[in-house]
């Protein structure tokens, strides 16, 4: 049975989930949770958390899925051990370094890939099980058919968001909040920018999403391969997340749920399915007066959903009443959600009276046994052997039942910790001659750049044939979306394998994958986030010739970063708001959806921000990448970037491509509007 995997932000959201009928829940520690600004658990309240979880036969997940800073480190892995002596169930992990920390601490500790790591194709899952995670959890941005291509091609273990907000973006490919506000969406502080008012001619709010519900599906028969329904929202109410927990609940009984009420209690303008059943259609949404007015009156009454214990362990008695002897009394009990069952003995000092009245019978004792209401537990076999002529009173009965439900607890988990080493300070990286990389777009920056002297070209795999000259210093650029074309991609690389192009540019797991499958050197892409050592050298071990580092960073802390393999940082370009599926100015999909292997051209057009900005649209393939108005330019801060193996001058909509390499050349200083971006700021 798929397990119902409930959010908690804190414990009044946790004893909701338990009484709604969680099979698991997921919290977040005081740090390293992508939702920082959640209540969140203290050691000792996830402690207690787990005991009560535990008890009732419920798993608890804990979230450390943020990106990590080489000088967090040391307070993660503390993290990690708390997490791991009060015997949590799985760590929920983002960043490949903390993924790599966990498996040294604790090797027995289950690690679960987080949606952030952008795992939406086969090759992406299949790459986090050989990392070691054991559950993968997909996007929210695929639809019915691409997860059930995923279930039906991997052997990992999958979870699926059922419930709740959807970012507008690909997961884990938002950069929107810390370019605009500072406040990092990889690091747990999303400020939610894409809710303001962004126009594309008349319309308004256009990345601004509803919010998903596909719990009607619950009963229909499980793909294979998907373990868990997740329901988001560890910042809601736990009104909300008993009233989504126990529409699962009943949805997947195969029983009718108060689909009003679940709308109701929190919406954007409704429910939507576009990224589930493919059409991307009447999704955008924002939150209103009447959903505000309309959650007040649903809040009404939920509470009665948790206020009583969610009967989930099957319980089967069996007692003896013998005359002359002390009432004895075992049995045994089964956790519905399949975790480990027991059996119990209880011994009492009561030896049974003879009977002046009315002497008990079994079935008197059967009933009173049975009364197993606002307890976690349901009657399943119950049996009683009763000599006949005695009395026991209904007190003692009552008593025996409650010791009973007392004392029965599930075993503990316990994990033993292991050794770890944590990077060295890397030493001064000396001032070197910059060497320059160029990322183009179309075919004629394509033609300028590889007439000039940069090191490597990365191009979109869509500009290169035959014909292209310099296959040997071009870096194949794969679509960043796989979901729906990683077959047709695998045979495009294979096919560029054999005209001679033998490198690429994997900006995910899964474009990593691909590119060893098809026997390509893997370079690292900007877009796999790394922030600290052990993510770089994990990316090395991983087969990759050299990493990108994430443009979230501050350049000296980046600078600082320990790497086996060579590292480079972007230096000049529109650096991308986000990644999505949905194209805002089509209002739906992206207009370049029949081309899948396109590189974004696309359709040249904007939406505009609050203060008028255009915000660049590029819709291409099967993506759509937002830009940053204001370029980023660093041709006057070459003492930064010769502390770099390499750094990357990314071309979008430039006509002139020798221009600007000319102006890094010559340390000019930019004139005119421009940003930095976050390297001297930095993200939260």
């Amino acid at each position: 049975m798929n397990e119902i995997l409930a959010p908690c932000g804190g414990f009044e959201s946790l004893t909701a989930a338990l009484n709604a009928g969680a099979d698991a829940v997921y919290v977040g520690m005081k740090s390293f949770s992508a939702r920082k600004n959640a209540e969140n658990f203290s050691d000792e309240e996830l402690k207690k958390a787990v005991e009560e979880c535990h008890k009732r036969g419920v798993k608890l997940y804990v979230t450390l899925n943020t990106l990590i800073y080489d000088r967090e480190l040391t307070e993660l892995a503390e993290c990690i051990k708390t997490a791991a002596q009060c015997g949590v169930d799985a760590l929920i992990i983002q960043d490949l370094g903390a993924a790599a920390l966990a498996k040294a601490i604790c090797p027995e500790l289950p690690r679960h890939a987080s949606t952030q790591m952008t795992l939406n194709s086969v090759m992406g899952v299949n790459a986090a099980k050989k990392l070691g995670f054991s559950r993968v959890v997909i996007g929210r941005e695929l639809s019915e058919s691409e997860i059930a291509n995923i279930a039906e091609n991997t052997h990992a273990e999958l979870e699926i968001f059922v419930h709740g907000a959807l970012c507008v973006s690909v997961s884990g490919q938002c950069y929107m909040s810390s370019l605009f506000g500072g406040r990092s969406g990889n690091r747990g502080l999303c400020a939610q920018p894409c809710r303001l008012d962004f126009t594309c001619g008349d319309r308004h709010n256009v990345i601004s999403l509803k919010d998903q519900s596909l719990i009607e599906h619950l009963n229909e028969p499980p793909l294979p391969q998907i373990a868990s329904y997740k329901i988001e929202g560890r910042m809601k109410r736990p009104e909300y997340v008993a009233c989504a927990v126990n529409a699962c609940v009943k949805a997947r009984r195969g029983e009718s749920y108060d689909i009003k009420r679940l709308s109701g209690i929190f919406s954007r303008g409704g429910l939507t399915e576009g990224y589930f059943d493919g059409s991307m259609a009447d999704m955008n949404g924002i939150r209103g007066k009447d959903d505000v007015d309309n959650s007040a009156i649903w809040l009404k009454g939920i509470r009665e959903l948790y206020s009583k214990e969610f009967p989930r362990i099957k319980l089967n008695i069996n007692v003896s009443i013998k005359s002359g002897r002390p009432i004895s009394c075992g049995g045994s009990y089964t956790f519905d959600s399949g975790g480990q069952g027991g059996v119990f003995v209880v011994h009492s000092e009561i030896v049974p009276e003879e009977a002046t009245g009315s002497p008990i019978t079994a079935e008197d004792v059967c009933v009173r046994l049975g009364k197993l209401g606002g307890t976690p537990f349901y009657a399943g076999e119950i049996t009683a052997e009763v000599d006949e002529g005695l009395y026991v009173s209904a007190a003692t009965i009552n008593a025996l039942r409650r010791e009973i439900c007392e004392n029965i607890n599930a075993p503990k988990l316990e994990y033993r910790l292991h050794g770890y080493n944590l990077p060295r300070k890397a030493k001064p990286r000396e001032e070197k001659f910059i060497q320059y990389r160029a990322e183009v777009s179309n075919s004629e920056q394509l033609r300028q750049a590889l007439n000039l002297d940069f090191e490597l070209v990365y191009a979109p795999m869509c500009l290169l044939d035959e014909d292209t000259p310099d296959k040997r210093r071009i870096a194949v650029i794969p679509p960043l979306v796989l979901s729906d074309c990683e077959e047709d991609v695998e045979q495009r690389l294979k096919e560029l394998r054999d005209m001679g192009f033998n490198k690429g540019m994997a900006q995910t797991l899964a474009h990593a994958e691909l590119l060893k499958k098809c026997e390509f050197n893997v370079l690292g892409g900007y877009r796999m986030n790394v922030l600290n050592s052990l993510s770089a050298k994990a990316c090395s071990d991983f087969g990759f010739w050299d990493i990108m580092l994430s443009f979230e960073g501050k350049a000296a802390e980046l600078a600082e970063i320990n790497s086996p393999r060579p590292v480079g940082i972007v230096a000049y370009g529109k650096l991308p708001l986000m990644l999505t599926r949905r194209c805002p100015v089509a209002n739906g999909k992206p207009c370049g959806r029949k081309k899948p292997l396109g590189g974004g051209d696309g359709c040249g057009k904007h939406i505009k921000d609050r203060q008028g900005n255009d915000i660049e649209v590029l819709c291409g393939g099967n993506s759509v990448e937002l830009l940053n108005p204001d370029t980023l330019i660093l041709s006057d801060k070459l003492d930064v970037l010769q502390k770099f193996d390499f750094v990357l001058l990314k071309f979008t909509v430039e006509k002139d491509v020798g221009a600007v390499l000319n102006m890094y050349k010559n340390g000019a200083k930019p004139d005119g509007k421009l940003t930095r971006g976050l390297y001297f700021r930095g993200a939260e």
